[in-house]
């Protein structure tokens, strides 16, 4: 056997081991990464591999890109603006708490209305600002939603 075979299949063996994939895939993420395996295990873990092309994605590669969705939503941010100029802002996880928190008890439930009509009348903006990682993933395409109060 010739030492690039050789080294080639080695380096798919460290492909199988450490993401779990079958020869197959191993060698299509190899092949992608132009044989730089720490390249193709980056490409992989990020799911921008071509591996899975015309195959079922397995178990362990859903919950990789679900993790990697919380671990963009952690970073994210809620902004309430008024004139362009930030007043409050929270992480989603907390705002989401928090929101929770409110629905839950009815006398934070009326005062959270009261809250929401007067924010509406004097013109605030509730924004959601993406994790400066999602930013550079996205280049631009997705500036952040906004939604009027």
């Amino acid at each position: 056997m010739s030492e690039k075979l050789w080294t080639e299949l080695e380096k798919i063996d460290i492909l199988r081991e450490r993401m779990g994939l079958d020869y197959e895939q191993a060698r299509t993420a190899l092949a992608e990464a132009g044989g730089d395996v720490v390249r193709a295990l980056a490409l992989v873990e990020r799911g921008e591999s071509n591996m899975t092309e015309g195959t079922e994605r397995e178990s362990g590669d859903m919950w990789t890109g679900l993790k990697h969705k919380f671990k963009q939503l952690k970073q994210a941010r809620l902004n309430v603006k008024h004139d362009e100029k930030t007043v409050f802002s929270v992480s989603v996880p907390v705002g989401l708490l928090l929101a929770y928190g409110v629905l839950r008890r009815p006398g934070l439930r009326m005062l959270g209305v009261a809250g929401l009509a007067v924010a509406a009348f004097r013109h605030y903006s509730l924004e959601m600002d993406p994790a400066e990682e999602q930013r550079r993933e996205d280049s631009g395409d997705w500036e952040g939603a906004e939604f009027r109060v």
